[in-house]
């Protein structure tokens, strides 16, 4: 749990500033929750010394997409459905990006932080051969950290916003990139394993790569049925929907 939990509520954020006209503060009505990361420049936030505020309830510990769980797996609520967020990146932030990459580029992130199991349990064992073909592929991340294909150092989540803004196509498992890319509009290929589903935590202006089948949540070991599913999902499966979407976003650009 973290940043694209913080995407998803500035979606909450802008659907609770227009209906009510108020600033916005997360939080249970009397300690206030912020990211700065995703909430930096946003005009419908309050700061902290304002009282003529809407509450929203999504904070760490109480997520809307969750029902609860048991101990060994999470539990997520069957009727909601991620909307996208906003996240403002400033012009300066735009320019920073342009200046150390051009042209059209595909972001790619093929790995997921290994220190939780619940992100390994996302994780898709492909990447690899997918990385081998002919396409603008561009990693982001710490200049210490090695990459499979080009690379954009970036030193915070913020400075990897800017990149994917000027994206054509974000390629991906279930993450915060993939939420920052609803947020920012960017079109995506995004890949599912069984720990989540795009039911309830995808996009439809995205592609979704997903068997159908209910999320298990499993966060408590490496699951063999996350593998399994994962492992069912040819290269040339999420290659063939990432043509048909470079295809597609280049007629809407003629």
């Amino acid at each position: 749990m973290g940043l694209g939990d913080w995407i998803m509520a500035s979606a909450d954020v802008k659907e609770a500033n227009e209906r009510t006209g108020k600033l916005v503060k997360l939080g249970n009505g009397s300690t206030m929750y912020l990211d700065k990361n995703i909430f930096a420049n946003n005009p419908r936030m309050a700061k902290a010394e304002d009282t003529d505020v809407v509450w929203v309830a999504n904070y760490p510990s109480k997520r809307p997409y969750l029902a609860g769980n048991d101990g060994r797996h999470l539990i997520f609520d069957k009727t909601f459905k991620a909307t996208a967020g906003e996240l403002y990146i400033t012009s300066a932030e735009r320019e920073w990006a342009r200046n150390r990459i051009k042209g059209d580029y595909i972001v790619v992130e093929p790995n997921v932080k290994k220190t939780y199991i619940h992100t390994v349990n996302k994780s898709w064992p492909y990447f690899d051969e997918l990385l081998k073909t002919d396409l603008p592929w561009v990693q982001l991340g710490d200049v210490n950290v090695k990459t499979k294909t080009r690379k954009v150092d970036t030193a915070s989540f913020r400075e990897a916003l800017s990149v994917l803004s000027g994206a054509k196509l974000f390629v991906g498992t279930d993450g915060a990139l993939h939420h920052a890319a609803a947020a920012l509009g960017i079109p995506a290929v995004v890949i599912w394993t069984g720990f989540t589903s795009p039911r309830h935590l995808g996009y439809d202006s995205h592609i979704n790569i997903h068997d159908g089948g209910e999320p298990c949540g499993t966060y408590y070991k490496v699951c063999e049925h996350c593998k399994k599913i994962a492992q069912s999902i040819p290269p040339e499966q999420v290659l063939e929907a990432i043509e048909r979407e470079i295809n597609r976003i280049d007629t809407v650009r003629c």
